[in-house]
């Protein structure tokens, strides 16, 4: 347990000291006092404005900076060689692997709910500063899922950043195949839901492929702010069970890239 504790220190370390981290922190605050202008464009809705899109920069912010320090992270230990100096204190592979995710664990958590707590805190106070007539009341209990939703896809990336990086040395390469999986990811549900409900309009290949790719694919959907709002409700059943998959899946994956790691050649 020292072990990873140390590994999650010191990956949370590196990634504070990043100036990359400060910037993405500096630029979701400036796009979050930008979103009061923006309620002034919408003259019957300003609170869901507000909403979509905090949410959506808070996603974009989260996922984007997760992708570029989980790849900046193991792929250039790699790369630069400076694995060579954990692997000789004794450190196993697996053991590398797993402190690497563990110290991700922690920075994710600790990356959304920043973020999250500011994107609350200025939904709830743009919300209430706004015209009573169209006033919304905020369901910021719903709003702790979401955050919980998002921690756990976000954690999901770094573990695929990570998967990638076991058997890839180009920092390039693990950036643009994590990019790949994250797209489809994201719409795959989206695209199942649709197929089931349109069989048959849909060719049985293509309902198939889709049907495949949604139970092969890690989900990277989860519930938007229309749940902040009050305008969808969080189905308890279907949000355990999604983010277990998304659980299950990062142990899969870190228990494939660790044999893949094992036997991997380091030149």
């Amino acid at each position: 347990m020292r072990f990873l504790l140390g590994f999650a220190y010191i990956t949370l370390k590196e990634n504070v000291r990043r100036r990359s981290f400060y910037g993405v922190v500096v630029v979701y605050l400036l796009s979050l006092l930008f979103s009061r202008m923006l309620m002034e464009f919408s003259l019957q809705d300003p609170s869901k404005v507000l909403a979509d899109y905090s949410y959506s920069f808070l996603s974009f912010f989260l996922f984007l900076s997760t992708l570029f320090i989980a790849t900046d992270t193991m792929a250039k230990d790699i790369e630069k060689k400076s694995v060579y100096l954990v692997l000789s204190k004794g450190v196993t592979r697996e053991a590398y692997l797993l402190g690497r995710a563990f110290g991700f664990f922690v920075f994710t958590l600790s990356f959304v709910f920043v973020l999250g707590l500011f994107f609350l805190l200025i939904v709830w106070f743009l919300n209430e500063v706004t015209v009573s007539v169209f006033r919304k009341e905020l369901h910021l209990s719903a709003g702790l899922f979401v955050l919980l939703s998002l921690w756990v896809k976000t954690f999901l990336l770094s573990i695929v950043v990570l998967f990638f990086s076991t058997f890839m040395s180009n920092f390039f390469l693990v950036f643009l195949a994590s990019v790949v999986v994250l797209i489809a990811g994201s719409s795959i549900e989206n695209l199942y839901h649709f197929v089931s409900v349109e069989k048959e309009r849909v060719p049985d290949l293509v309902r198939y492929t889709v049907t495949f790719l949604f139970y092969v694919l890690p989900s990277f959907s989860s519930p938007g702010p229309d749940a902040v709002l009050g305008l969808q409700k969080i189905n308890l059943k279907y949000f355990s069970l999604d983010i277990a998959k998304s659980l299950a899946y990062s142990g899969f994956l870190l228990s494939v890239g660790s044999l893949i790691f094992r036997r991997r050649e380091l030149a």
